[in-house]
């Protein structure tokens, strides 16, 4: 009995994580629930529009996730200068991350002009180019602000108030949803723009939670603990820690979702049905993945305090908490995605569709039990590679998620049938997902994490000099 109320109430205990996860699980569930609405009303404005948004959406998401997947390590820094007591350090290096987040217009700019060229190489029907291709660039335009922002929220996370990045994360979903409505339809003086509003609507989005974030930290935050306003400073030496820590995570996310984008598109060249069926799926998929990021973000905070502040065992124990947590909440979708497919299916015909989307559910129907059978090994890895990173342990994620993402696309093409080349992707993508997992267990298992520190005080790695 004691066991039992240690392994939930005690320190770094299921109750401890709960506190610190549940409003970034919300945060980012909010997220998975503003894309699941977004092409739910693009499927009842057009199939096609809903297909392009998927393509594109994910293409997107591969292109600026290196600077996303780089700042996200905002707060596993953050984490570890609160718990060796350098709170003092940190509005500096939330200035380091800004400013490496501006840097990034120009690359932007470049990914907007080449972007037909991206859809054309990957052979997308001539129907979803031009609806992919426009989505694409007006989602760029709030690249930035979406990279400002992730910055921000680690400042937030870090410090362990989670509830502020869940009410601003809120806010933000209900702008996108009402914006999504008023210009994907239209309304009143509003004309209907269907999936150009749809884009409009996500890039305002980012941009608010940029500056609600900004706003926050600037007017509430303490100045004399974190000197952000001394802070706003080029500290090269800082910048170059933040990219050597950072890098690996970026790349890592490149990777992983580059690897996924390329099946989607591989799909999406089998046709319009096949895709839309696909993104029916991964739609719910996202329900059960998305508000796991949160959690695997608290796990990465947890072990990156715990480690510089009382040493590897109470991280070790915020990681098997976490575990538990992620287990037993994909066990339950895992469930549902087997026993009551036609009732989460159900949504999709209530909306008024053509043959195309009833044929593309029946085709979603078995989709879901691919995800089913790798729900719980996707929410192993990422818990285990948010810890990893937490500790600092980026570049062997980064090198293991490389692997394991080329192995599954080579192994893929290379051995593709001639026929059921939908199902057979989905194997691809399901046995990924099952090697991804066996290799954070075997790395987090070897135990080299416990004696990593990001800030500088048992730091095998010499600070980076620029």
């Amino acid at each position: 009995m004691n066991r039992i109320r240690a392994w939930f109430l005690g320190p770094a205990g299921v109750y401890q994580v709960l506190r610190l996860a549940l409003p970034l699980i919300i945060s980012t569930g909010t997220l998975s629930l503003v894309l699941f609405i977004d092409r739910t009303l693009l499927l009842r404005y057009e199939g096609a529009a809903m297909s392009a948004a998927m393509a594109a959406g994910n293409l997107y998401w591969t292109l600026v996730c290196l600077p996303f997947g780089l700042v996200s390590m905002t707060g596993a820094f953050v984490a570890q200068y609160v718990g060796s007591n350098q709170r003092h350090q940190v509005g500096k290096l939330l200035w380091q991350s800004i400013w490496f987040a501006l840097a990034t217009v120009p690359l932007f700019i470049a990914l907007a002009i080449f972007t037909p060229w991206f859809f054309e190489v990957t052979g997308q029907p001539p129907e979803l180019l031009r609806l992919e291709t426009i989505y694409m660039r007006i989602l760029l335009i709030g690249a930035v602000g979406s990279v400002i922002e992730m910055a921000l929220s680690g400042f937030f996370s870090g410090i362990e108030k989670t509830q502020t990045v869940m009410w601003v994360s809120i806010l933000s979903a209900i702008l996108n949803i009402v914006l999504d409505v008023v210009l994907i339809f239209g309304w009143g003086p509003v004309p209907e723009m269907g999936i150009v509003g749809a884009g409009i609507a996500s890039a305002i989005s980012f941009w608010f939670k940029a500056i609600l974030f900004a706003g926050l930290i600037w007017f509430q935050a303490d100045d004399k603990i974190y000197a952000f306003r001394s802070g706003c400073v080029l500290d090269l030496p800082r910048l170059g820690r933040l990219l050597y820590y950072g890098l690996p995570a970026g790349l890592q996310f490149v990777v992983e979702g580059g690897g996924f984008t390329l099946i989607v598109l591989k799909i999406g060249a089998l046709g319009d049905i096949s895709l839309r069926a696909t993104t029916m799926a991964v739609n719910f998929n996202m329900i059960a993945f998305i508000p796991l990021i949160g959690l695997s973000v608290a796990t990465s905070v947890l072990v990156g305090r715990h480690l510089t502040e009382s040493g590897p065992a109470l991280a070790q124990r915020a990681v098997a908490s976490a575990l538990s947590i992620a287990v037993l909440y994909s066990a339950t979708w895992a469930s549902c995605y087997l026993l009551f497919p036609d009732q989460l299916l159900l949504l999709y015909r209530l909306l008024e569709m053509d043959s195309d989307s009833e044929a593309a559910i029946k085709l979603a129907r078995g989709l879901l039990g691919f995800v089913a059978m790798y729900v719980l090994f996707d929410a192993i890895q990422l818990i285990l590679a948010g810890a990893l990173r937490g500790a600092g342990d980026t570049w062997f994620v980064l090198v293991g998620t490389g692997i394991c993402s080329l192995s599954a696309i080579l192994l893929g093409s290379y051995f593709q049938p001639e026929s059921g080349l939908l199902n057979w992707w989905w194997w691809v993508i399901t046995g990924w997902v099952w090697m991804l997992a066996m290799v954070m267990i075997l790395r987090f298992l070897q135990g080299r994490w416990r004696s990593m520190d990001m800030v500088g005080k048992n730091d095998p790695i010499p600070p980076v000099e620029l």
